[in-house]
């Protein structure tokens, strides 16, 4: 027993035992990351450069969160969606893939989508309301202070609007704004005349499920637990080996 724990030996453990550890600590920091775990998140009133950074995609926290965000209207680069009620959730396909026309219960009309141009230059689409006679709506312009909820593009993994709805989607927004746009948009909850509010699709941040890439990754970090595991005891048997023939060596020389 002795002889597997000789000063040579004894560093070849002690690697053999940090890189074994460190692959499994990884395999399992990764199999962590593939949950995707939403904390318990303060659906109150946040400010919209913690809700939606410019140049990047909405984060899901942010998803049904409230906001408010002051700007000027595009007067001239509205958005109309027809097909559509009041009532977000109601579109949503209910059985996936399903064809065929679902009855959404209630007036269909057109979503009104206006573009405020922010402080900073960027712009956002913000969806005032329901109305369905979209050409009584005057059109938004001025500086307004908007209050309202953050909703991703609808073209979001995941999300499958029923009856061939137009989707509202960050390439719409960009494509009708004067400005680079936020990923997402906002749904109006402050009253505007004429409009009735809309409720929007997602009230509170989706539930995703595994995360595809980073259970690869963790499979990875097994593998390579493998491969150290292997090499841990073949260096091992051939430090054995190496010294079991010294000895052997040693006494054929003594008995000389």
């Amino acid at each position: 027993m002795i002889r597997h724990f000789t000063a040579r030996l004894i560093g070849t453990h002690l690697l053999g035992v940090f890189s074994l550890l460190t692959c499994l600590a990884l395999a399992n920091w990764q199999w962590d990351r593939a949950h995707v775990y939403l904390p318990k998140i303060e659906l109150a009133q946040k400010s919209f450069s913690e809700l939606s950074p410019l140049r990047d995609y909405l984060p899901i926290s942010s998803v049904g969160v409230s906001t408010q965000v002051t700007g000027t209207w595009q007067a001239s680069e509205r958005i109309v969606l027809p097909n559509r009620i009041a009532n977000g959730p109601g579109m949503v396909n209910a059985i996936s893939g399903q064809a065929g026309t679902v009855d959404f219960g209630g007036p269909i009309g057109f979503w009104i989508v206006d573009i405020l141009e922010l402080a900073d230059g960027s712009s956002l689409g913000v969806v005032r309301g329901f109305s369905e006679n979209p050409q009584v709506v005057p059109p938004a312009t001025g500086e307004q202070t908007i209050t309202g909820v953050m909703q991703p593009s609808e073209d979001v993994p995941g999300l499958e609007l029923a009856n061939g709805i137009s989707l509202l989607t960050t390439d719409l927004i960009v494509k009708n704004s004067r400005t680079i746009a936020h990923d997402g948009y906002l749904v109006a909850t402050s009253n505007s005349p004429g409009l009735i509010s809309v409720q929007p699709i997602f009230k509170e941040p989706p539930v995703q499920g595994l995360n595809w890439r980073n259970v690869a990754y963790t499979f990875n970090w097994i593998f390579f637990a493998v491969i150290v595991g292997f090499m841990w005891v073949r260096v091992a048997k051939d430090e054995l080996q190496y010294a079991q023939l010294a000895g052997i060596t040693g006494d054929l020389s003594h008995d000389t």
